[in-house]
């Protein structure tokens, strides 16, 4: 069974983008990164280290930023500050000199980052805040302010992001800034409607973009009138509003703008990139340096026919993100024949399409309400006529009766309701369901809606679509926007454990314009006759019928710790360190670089040569991952200043038998050898380790781990139907799991009385010292109670690595532990899969003699 990396890890490959300045952009960031990141300011390597190196944990669980939010972040530092690379023409020259550029694109660095829907823009706009207003308190020298502007293209896509940002909620939740430096972060964040001037030292201002237009924005024209004369509050961009506003922004100097959905603005004509100028050319006229720079963030940044905008300097596609789980996988429900029937009424005229969808909803409603989630579908209708017909046959559907939504939103995002009979009042009752749609507490099965796929609404709960419109370049709405709206997953992404899917309801006949639109993004969806989808997930539930076979397991404090109060007795002259002999320059004599110039057409070698690499002594950036790699390995945080001298002085002092220097270019290459870098790594690992990991008494703690109490979750792994176990369905990781399931709940062995798979979930893990000295976790795979009176801990084995034995010792540790200190029996068990396949057996006593030592 093959599972996904998951998503926090550094790939080995991505996918390739089409975008003019992304493949060599990546390749110097994949560069520079596997450096240690040279040339950065104190204060950057500091906040990379601490988003990306250290450990993190969110209400409880491990968490880590993705992989594709790393990039991102390290891409607009690498070009903005190490690089400095802020204008299109400097961009263009570096990584594609044959793009023509105009005055006009240079007045300010402006990069577009790429990232598909679902993968968190909004996380990398909170780190290039964070980045951005430490840089400026530290080293202003970089050029990067204390103040951002963060526009939005309409109310959605506002009141998405006020949610993560109003009141810096963001900033607390979320592991942006390092604990040493919480007392700098003075910050604000003011919304559109909020008149203060702030006096922290830095200020983020939030707003949609017709907040900021000098009179209203005319662009609603082909807006149905029932809907353009049903206004909600705010949003009017009167003129002495937008003035204040802009007024506001600019007395503070300079910016960083930030605009989510991005693609809106790659038009100079546009009222918001204009706006953007105009801003920077006020700041300029009153002696700044205007707006530092521009980030655009979207997942569809396209010229109307079709062509990539030429800044994009990230590319992560929505192929890339389903292959990384960390959106779902898209599917085409395929429907085939004569669909539509002759009527005015689009309830009856698309029925086969509508009822289609009903019943993939009802197949995913089914699984997954077990786990408390609450599935969405969602129709897309052509007119506001047809959405009030589609959402009346609907609500006659059981399942369905007051449980249906009909909303829709005007050209500015705003939520407004389908029939203009709408007060006020109920169209803020409205707009407050439409927000709350993957809440708990949301009441819907079905969302139906014209408009409402402009962008910004994209939630998780919604697992069907069924497009009843054209898509057309005058909606602005194409196939990847569609699959948007659904494309956020329900669960968080694991380590590929989930593989969720949204299923789009679509006629055979247009496959190839899905095709054709998707290919680009090298996006594969696979088309399925309607009635062969099923929901791939299945929700692991406890079985409340059979608790006779709960097992409680007691909590035990952990026998193994980390202290720092000994690190302190750390000194260069211990440690145990092996003499290498510094190598001679003739040593690298191979380290050249072969060049054969070759005729183009004719392959006839015309000329040869040899040049020396260049090696760049550059000792703090070695001394910087090694020292990241050993605070990683052995789980430390913020110990740069203590290990870097100790390090520098250890290669210096000891390493070589002799005096030497880091700024020589024959120590630098010497330290740079696998096998150097090994003998240091181990060497301080093992030392920290020594005198970090200390055991302590180990005493029983109040409560017990139930099986029973498990919340439920879902799952795409194989499952192994349970019935002496707790929990409906047995999720195994291996095929060797999955057998061993199946005998614990075989007839036969009946000594078995209970069991269950320990899943993460249930959090039962051991802590253990690894082979390299660490403090790692250990999760035994099965828990199981025999008739004896016994219950234990099992651990089934396919091929064994050198920390099985560790594992090993210590699960038999805590057995003898719980044994005394609860006074019931626990056993440790290992069943290696090579003696489970070469002798069935049918009992669990039989596996017990079977593995019994000789004699």
């Amino acid at each position: 069974m093959s599972r996904l990396l998951p998503p926090y890890q550094i790939p080995s490959a991505r996918r390739a983008s089409a975008a003019a300045f992304v493949p060599g952009i990546r390749k110097d960031v994949d560069g520079w990164r596997a450096q240690g990141y040279p040339g950065v300011t104190e204060t950057t390597r500091r906040l990379l280290q601490f988003w990306f190196e250290t450990d993190h944990k969110l209400k409880g669980e491990e968490w880590h930023y993705f992989f594709c939010q790393r990039e991102a972040i390290e891409t607009l530092i690498y070009l903005y500050e190490v690089r400095r690379l802020r204008r299109m023409s400097e961009l263009a020259a570096t990584y594609a000199d044959r793009i023509a550029v105009r005055p006009a694109e240079d007045r300010f660095a402006r990069y577009v980052v790429k990232m598909a829907t679902g993968s968190g823009k909004t996380k990398v706009m909170s780190l290039a805040v964070a980045w951005s207003y430490f840089n400026a308190l530290h080293h202003p020298e970089v050029g990067l302010p204390t103040n951002f502007l963060l526009i939005a293209p309409n109310v959605i896509v506002y009141e998405r992001l006020a949610d993560e940002f109003a009141d810096g909620k963001v900033f607390r939740s979320d592991p942006l800034i390092p604990s040493e430096w919480q007392s700098e972060w003075q910050f604000s964040v003011v919304l559109r409607d909020d008149a203060s001037r702030p006096s922290t030292r830095g200020c983020l201002f939030l707003t949609n973009v017709h907040q900021l237009y000098e009179g209203r924005d005319e662009s609603d024209g082909d807006v149905p009138d029932e809907i353009a004369g049903v206004m909600p509050p705010p949003a009017r961009g009167d003129f002495a509003r937008a003035a204040e506003m802009r007024e506001r922004i600019i007395e503070r100097g300079p910016v960083l703008v930030l605009n989510d959905e991005g693609h809106h603005l790659h038009n100079d004509d546009l009222k918001w990139a204009q706006i953007i100028n105009d801003i920077h050319a006020e700041l300029g006229g009153r002696g700044t340096r205007g707006v530092a720079a521009q980030f655009d963030f979207t997942a569809t940044p396209r010229h109307q026919d079709g062509r990539l905008f030429r800044e994009i300097i990230v590319d992560y596609p929505i192929a890339q993100a389903v292959d990384d789980g960390i959106v779902k996988t898209p599917l085409i429900g395929e429907l085939r024949g004569d669909l539509d029937i002759t009527s005015d009424d689009a309830s009856v005229r698309y029925r086969d399409r509508i009822n289609a969808g009903v019943s993939k909803w009802r197949q995913f409603n089914d699984e997954l309400s077990k786990a408390n989630l609450k599935p969405v579908m969602f129709v897309m209708a052509e007119n506001t006529t047809a959405a009030g017909q589609i959402a009346d046959y609907l609500e006659t559907l059981p399942g369905f009766g007051g449980r249906v939504l009909e909303i829709h939103t005007n050209a500015r995002g705003e939520v407004v309701e389908g029939k203009s009979k709408a007060k006020k009042e109920e169209i803020e009752v409205l707009r407050q369901a439409a927000r709350k749609v993957d809440s708990n507490d949301n009441p819907y099965a079905a969302i139906v809606s014209v408009l409402m796929l402009r962008e910004g609404w994209d939630v998780q709960n919604v697992v069907v679509i069924v497009p009843l419109r054209a898509y057309t370049a005058k909606a602005n709405i194409l196939p990847e926007q569609t699959l948007g709206r659904g494309l956020r997953r329900m669960t968080p992404p694991a380590s590929g454990d989930i593989k969720e899917q949204v299923v789009v309801i679509e006629h055979a006949a247009f496959k190839d314009f899905w095709k054709k639109e998707l290919e680009e993004e090298g996006l594969d969806v696979e088309w399925v006759p309607v009635d062969q989808v099923r929901p791939l997930t299945r929700t692991v539930v406890v079985d409340k019928t059979r608790l006779e076979y709960d097992i409680e397991v007691p909590i035990l404090a952990p026998a193994l710790v980390r202290s720092m109060a000994r690190l302190d007795q750390l000194r260069a002259d211990d440690l145990e360190l092996p003499t290498i002999p510094l190598p001679t320059r003739h040593s690298f004599a191979d380290d050249r670089i072969l060049y054969t110039g070759r005729h183009m057409f004719t392959l006839e070698v015309i000329e040869e040569a040899e040049f020396e690499r260049e090696f760049p002594v550059e000792p703090s950036s070695y001394l910087s991952v090694l020292v990241r790699l050993i605070e990683r390995e052995t789980r430390l945080t913020g110990q740069f200043a203590r290990l870097a001298p100790l390090l520098k002085r250890c290669i210096e002092t000891r390493l070589f038998g002799q005096p030497v220097s880091m700024d020589g270019e024959l120590v630098m290459r010497a330290l740079n050898r696998p096998d150097v870098k090994k003998a240091l790594f181990e060497t301080f690992v093992l030392a920290i380790n020594d005198l970090s990991i200390e055991q302590q008494t180990v005493a029983l703690e109040p409560g017990w781990i139930r099986a029973s109490a498990t919340n439920a979750f879902t799952t795409t792994r194989q499952c192994v139907e349970g019935k002496k176990t707790v929990f409906n369905l047995v999720p195994c990781d291996s095929q060797l799991e999955a057998d061993f399931a199946t005998f614990l709940e075989s007839p036969e062995a009946e000594d078995v009385l209970a069991y269950f798979k320990n899943e993460t979930a249930v959090h039962f893990d051991i802590e253990y010292q690894s082979f390299a000295g660490g403090l790692r976790k250990y999760r035994p795979d099965f828990v199981v109670r025999v008739g004896d009176g016994v219950t234990y801990l099992v651990e089934t084995k396919g091929q064994e690595d050198q920390e099985v034995e560790r594992k090993d010792r210590r699960a038999r540790r805590w057995c003898e532990d719980a044994a005394a200190l609860t006074g019931q029996r626990w056993a440790y068990l290992k069943v290696p899969e090579g003696i489970f396949r070469a002798y069935p057996v049918r009992t669990f006593g039989a596996i017990l003699d079977l593995l019994a030592p000789a004699g």
